[in-house]
């Protein structure tokens, strides 16, 4: 009997696991060259946010399109309707917990992240964020300590 009971929740468990694994959807990209990518952040729908290296040629490309002088806060640029950088700069905060959201059915994308004094010179974190589909949201929001806050730029081509 406790074998049984066993056996079905073994079976139980994997009939979750693979229907959760089936519902996911997963997008075809172009594969990127894997030295200017640090991590794979997020995958949402049709949706992929990628944290890139700030030190590969490319992507110092990317940042001069932000200009050298700039202030701490978030900034964008939207390089076409598929694909939008996100470059957090920091003199004098620290910003830590990032984290993306996509509601679909609002078609908002949600960057929440924290901030803090601290003593950081001159760090930059830049995020691609790919779009399998035109327009895939239509709004980007802030969330800063858990309060809404803007681009201090935002770019485009």
């Amino acid at each position: 009997m406790v074998k049984k009971r066993l056996t079905f929740l073994v079976l139980l468990g994997l009939f979750f696991t693979i229907t959760a694994c089936s519902n996911s959807l997963s997008v075809d990209y172009e594969e990127r060259n894997p030295d200017t990518v640090i991590s794979e952040t997020m995958k949402l729908e049709n949706l992929r946010v990628l944290e890139l290296d700030t030190n590969h040629d490319d992507n110092k490309k990317v940042l001069n399109v932000f200009g050298a002088e700039l202030k701490d806060g978030v900034y964008a640029y939207d390089e076409d309707k598929y694909k939008t950088y996100i470059l957090i700069n920091s003199d004098t905060r620290d910003y830590s917990d990032y984290s993306f959201k996509f509601e679909k059915e609002k078609k908002i994308l949600t960057l929440s992240y924290a901030t803090s004094e601290g003593s950081t010179t001159n760090k930059k974190t830049l995020f691609l964020i790919e779009s399998k589909k035109k327009n895939q949201y239509e709004e980007m929001k802030l969330v800063n300590n858990g309060d809404e806050s803007g681009f201090l730029g935002v770019h485009t081509k």
